[in-house]
């Protein structure tokens, strides 16, 4: 079962070169890039999962015909 997603907690960033920021940005794609194909099908049917409407229980009280010999 997914569980839900947290927040990160307060973080200070500090100041980076123009350079380095470029270098972190890309590091961060090259990881999210391996990581969304090592676990692409994992990753698909997860949120197809999450997608998928849910079997509902109908409320047995709700609505009841009150012409029906059987419901007393």
């Amino acid at each position: 079962m997914p569980q839900p997603y947290t927040t990160l907690q307060p973080f200070f960033w500090p100041p980076l070169s123009d350079d380095a920021v470029l270098a972190i940005r890309e590091v961060l794609f090259r990881l999210t890039e391996q990581f969304e194909t090592r676990y692409a099908s994992q990753i698909r049917d997860a949120e197809r999962e999450e997608n998928r409407p849910h079997d509902h229980q109908p409320d047995l009280f709700d609505g009841p015909d009150f012409d029906d010999p059987l419901l007393f």
